[in-house]
């Protein structure tokens, strides 16, 4: 399965294009067809501000990586997306041998394509947690914002309702037309730039969690880290694969009393939809010792991890 366009060819137009200048995020793709989200989309200032290729004094390897992050045209020959499953993503990096970690970007996307980065997927996953990440700090995909506005929301999701965050899989939520009801999924966890802490809003974690979810979107490799799957410490962020869904292109939620199958639409409603008619809920209480931010990772070292406290299933 392949995008539309050929990889080198959709750039090409991204770059060249008048309607794509750097300091303009288009919101539409190369054969003009809106985005994926088109109907709930929401401008942000950083559409007018950062382009596909991020911070134009980035690394050119880095460069070509965001401009893959930033590619929302991700297209398949039938028109349905391919059907994963995390552990395929965790299978997948098993298979992956093109060097990853900070500053190791490829300048050559090439194998990655041949495992099928650019790919259009959907994945069925129970949201283990989300944060708006690199508060603070900024990535160069986002032109080294350091706002939720100008960040991605990082989602991490498990096979099951009681994964832990060191066996997950992710997807992340770009900043770019962001729906405002997909920004409410960072506040999962709400960084306090006080305590330089990450705050747990249970009532929105509980609410986020008692359904599975299916999300579409882009593979994508995030050559930026090392893998860091449970029982390795000393590393960072913790995730099983650094195969991705990003950027995200819908987001829905399982209907009640259906069998949750994620390869019939009738099963499914907009996250949109859903969230809209829920009632608003409360400010988040408690401290959480999630890590402040997505620095680069440290050379991990295996050492056994103490066994978590279970989470209840749905």
């Amino acid at each position: 399965m392949k995008s539309r366009y050929p990889r080198a060819l959709a750039l090409l137009l991204f770059a060249a294009a008048p309607l794509y200048a750097q300091s303009n995020f288009p919101d539409r793709c190369p054969n003009q067809s809106p985005l994926p989200f088109a109907a709930v989309e929401l401008k942000h200032p950083i559409d007018a501000s950062c382009g596909v290729d991020g911070q134009p004094t980035a690394s050119a390897n880095s460069r070509l990586q965001n401009s893959v992050k930033n590619n929302f045209c991700a297209t398949s020959p039938t028109g349905q997306p391919e059907t994963f499953t995390p552990q395929m993503l965790v299978d997948l990096q098993a298979d992956t041998r093109v060097p990853s970690g900070f500053g190791k970007e490829p300048s050559d996307r090439k194998p990655l394509q041949d495992l099928g980065e650019g790919k259009l997927i959907r994945m069925k996953a129970f949201l283990v947690e989300a944060h708006h990440a690199d508060l603070g700090s900024g990535e160069t995909v986002n032109c080294l914002g350091t706002t939720e506005e100008l960040n991605d929301v990082h989602i991490a999701f498990g096979a099951q309702a009681n994964r832990q965050e060191c066996d997950s899989v992710t997807a992340e939520i770009s900043p770019h037309y962001r729906p405002a009801s997909w920004n409410e999924i960072g506040h999962d966890e709400i960084w306090n730039s006080v305590t330089k802490k990450y705050t747990t809003d249970l009532a929105m974690d509980a609410r986020l969690k008692s359904h599975p979810y299916r999300v579409t979107g882009q593979l994508f490799f995030d050559a930026s880290h090392s893998v860091c799957p449970c029982g390795i410490s000393r590393c960072s962020p913790v995730r099983a694969s650094l195969w991705e869904i990003h950027p995200v292109y819908n987001i829905e939620v399982c209907k009640a009393a259906t069998p949750c199958d994620e390869n019939n639409d009738a099963d499914w409603l907009a996250f949109d939809t859903w969230w809209k008619s829920l009632v608003p809920l409360s400010k988040p209480r408690g401290p959480h010792s999630h890590a402040p931010l997505e620095p680069g990772t440290t050379v991990p070292t295996r050492r056994p991890l103490p066994a978590p406290a279970p989470r209840p299933s749905l």
